[in-house]
């Protein structure tokens, strides 16, 4: 859970209770486990917040968190929609300070393209750029990605890292078994050798 409001006691009617962000990134804090991010005792509230919306929290995600989050400062809030049922199904949003310090807002940032077809949206917080693709072959089958606009590469899903481990595991056994081939082959060639010394 985040917790944003200090007047807030469970149990109790006072306060605003936490939200539960499905992602946040917080740079500038201890690098700890934590069961709650609690913005008062941290000092600061989230860099960035993801929000993948459902359908029993879509309508949460899309009207009433991003209030929340604009109200406790948070600088970028990114929304997604798996389902498409939002129009786009990937919205990011930075923050932005009215004149003479008004009410914070959310300005939507613009929609990008990327290699391989994907559409995203770049985060200046996280310098990446976080995409959709559309369905079909390929490594990204219309899963939600990260591209990495400095190497000009997407990032590896967990199951593309598990397969590449995979593979990596299978080639070294592949050597170990051509290794321990040649050296059983050296072993033999010696052993012929020693037999033709002898005569």
């Amino acid at each position: 859970f985040l917790y944003w409001d200090p007047a807030y006691k469970p149990g109790t009617k006072g306060g605003n209770p936490p939200t539960a962000p499905d992602v946040y990134v917080a740079f500038g804090v201890a690098n700890r486990h934590r069961n709650s991010y609690v913005v008062w005792e941290e000092g600061k509230p989230p860099d960035f917040v993801l929000e993948v919306a459902s359908p029993s929290s879509r309508r949460r995600d899309e009207k009433e968190k991003p209030g929340v989050y604009a109200k406790i400062g948070v600088p970028e809030f990114f929304l997604y929609d798996p389902e498409g049922k939002l129009k786009p199904a990937l919205s990011g949003f930075e923050l932005r300070v009215g004149r003479d310090g008004a009410c914070p807002k959310y300005r939507r940032l613009p929609e990008e393209r990327f290699p391989q077809g994907a559409v995203g949206v770049r985060s200046k917080v996280l310098d990446l750029c976080l995409c959709t693709k559309p369905p079909g072959p390929g490594p990204l089958d219309g899963s939600l990605c990260w591209y990495d606009p400095a190497a000009g590469e997407f990032l590896p899903t967990r199951h593309e890292l598990a397969a590449r481990a995979e593979a990596s595991d299978a080639r070294a056994n592949v050597s170990e078994a051509r290794a321990e081939a040649s050296e059983a082959r050296v072993a033999e060639l010696e052993a012929l050798i020693e037999q033709m010394r002898r005569g």
